[in-house]
């Protein structure tokens, strides 16, 4: 399917984690390790793209996104953003499973982001709810063939941090990931999550190769130094599954301008880590006028340093 008839289809429809779990062996192309996630172009889907904003194109449809990831970007590894399914059912994920089959991908991860998700509260209703919608979650991403589920940790900014409870959580979905083949991580996404000591604790007090990490090389404090990037980095990357390779800013040249992508992919590939970079285009006022040559020029920086 080229260019064109994708389109007209569109149209139409701190303490290291004791078990080292690669998701596979190394790659004779860079590229085989690098991916995309669906939140890059989510102003291109209806269901996320901002209240009155004109759209750029035709909406895409989840299930062509496998073969345009392929055809357009050269990527075979998707990552696919919870709300835009258009239906939450186990079914639609094995549609999407043989979709990403038929275009030679295949589906890395879901990073879910449907409510409810406080994996820490001290509501102990709201968390049993919270798990049971991650859990359900999990077995639409094993539908898909996903070998993991981004969830998200939770926890206001005037709450302590209760480790026991977080971690009380993870390993129930730890335990619900062993029997779906699904293994859940934590990425620094907000609330508990945004200190990489907290991050590091919840794998360690898990203890299992079922709840891993997933570092994001852009949500960090603004005003970070390149050394305190990498230093928050260096505390997540060895129970790293997969990487969220994020890009902010670019310039006209499409040179990435927010931080050193190639130091953080350095600081990554030195932890050991040989699972797939995601890329992902999110920046909080700004959108690369061709997310297309983004990826691209992304694609290109990190398999440079691979």
């Amino acid at each position: 399917m080229k260019r064109r008839s994708f389109l007209k289809t569109a149209a139409v429809g701190a303490v290291a984690a004791p078990f080292r779990l690669s998701a596979d062996p190394p790659a004779a192309d860079p590229r085989d390790r690098i991916g995309c996630t669906t939140v890059t172009f989510r102003h291109r889907f209806a269901s996320t793209r901002p209240q009155g904003l004109a759209p750029t194109g035709p909406d895409f449809r989840l299930l062509d996104v496998p073969a345009m990831f392929v055809e357009e970007l050269g990527l075979h590894n998707v990552e696919l953003w919870s709300r835009h399914f258009p239906t939450a059912t186990v079914a639609f994920g094995e549609e999407l499973r043989a979709a990403a089959a038929r275009a030679g991908a295949r589906v890395v991860n879901l990073q879910h982001d449907e409510p409810p998700f406080d994996l820490s509260s001290s509501d102990p209703a709201k968390r049993r709810a919270s798990i049971a919608t991650v859990e359900h979650w999990m077995d639409i991403a094993a539908a898909c063939g996903a070998t993991s589920l981004r969830a998200n940790v939770g926890g206001r900014p005037d709450e302590a941090f209760a480790l026991g409870t977080t971690a009380d959580s993870f390993t129930r979905l730890a335990a619900k990931g062993e029997k779906v083949g699904v293994r859940i991580l934590v990425e620094n996404h907000g609330g508990h999550s945004s200190k990489a000591e907290n991050i590091a604790a919840i794998v360690a007090a898990v203890n299992s190769p079922w709840c891993r990490s997933l570092p994001d090389f852009g949500n960090m404090p603004a005003g970070f130094t390149p050394p305190q990037r990498v230093a928050f980095l260096d505390q997540i990357l060895p129970s790293a599954h997969l990487v969220s390779a994020k890009g902010m800013e670019f310039d006209a040249d499409y040179r990435h301008t927010s931080y050193d992508i190639a130091a953080c992919v350095s600081a990554a590939e030195k932890s050991g880590f040989k699972g797939v970079y995601s890329i992902e285009l999110w920046a909080p006022a700004y959108v690369p006028p061709d997310p297309f040559r983004a990826v691209r020029a992304l694609t290109d920086l990190i398999a440079r340093h691979l």
